[in-house]
């Protein structure tokens, strides 16, 4: 009995290790939609990581972009708000209203162009997460199609 189980122990490797060798395996490396995400913590990374190197420095250009022309407008306000704006109000100069009207517009626009910043950020994260499941479904598609294009040569 053990002599029968051993022999078909054996035929059963041999002929699993015939069939291995008769169609190769590949192995295909897929990237993690979760590290896409985590790795989307520096702006672009997340891109690079799913191989879109173009979208990757779109996004950190603009980001980096956006947030400086922010900080350097938010700069702008507080040195109209605080140097302007208030020693006239506390004066009680005229041009105070005019201080206050510019100090604003610096506020918004400052405001604006670090809330797009970050939309820019929280978008290409979640492009990253989504650009990583396509990378994987179109590797693993093409993994199909190189397998199946081997089969029908041994047939």
């Amino acid at each position: 009995m053990r002599v029968k189980t051993s022999v078909c122990i054996t035929i059963f490797i041999l002929i699993l290790s015939l069939s291995a060798s008769a169609v190769d395996i590949v192995e295909i490396k897929l990237i993690s939609p979760i590290g896409a995400v985590a790795r989307s913590v520096v702006p672009g990374w997340g891109q690079f990581y799913t191989h879109d190197k173009l979208q990757g420095v779109a996004v950190l250009l603009s980001v980096g972009i956006l947030s400086g022309l922010g900080i350097k407008t938010d700069a702008q306000y507080r040195d109209y708000y605080y140097n302007k704006y208030r020693p006239a109000v506390y004066s009680g100069s005229s041009q105070a209203a005019s201080y206050f009207s510019k100090s604003n517009d610096y506020y918004k626009l400052s405001r604006f162009l670090l809330y797009a910043a970050a939309g820019i950020w929280a978008y290409a994260a979640i492009d990253a997460y989504i650009d990583a499941h396509i990378y994987n479904a179109r590797k693993q598609s093409a993994m199909i199609d190189v397998n199946s294009e081997r089969l029908q040569k041994l047939k």
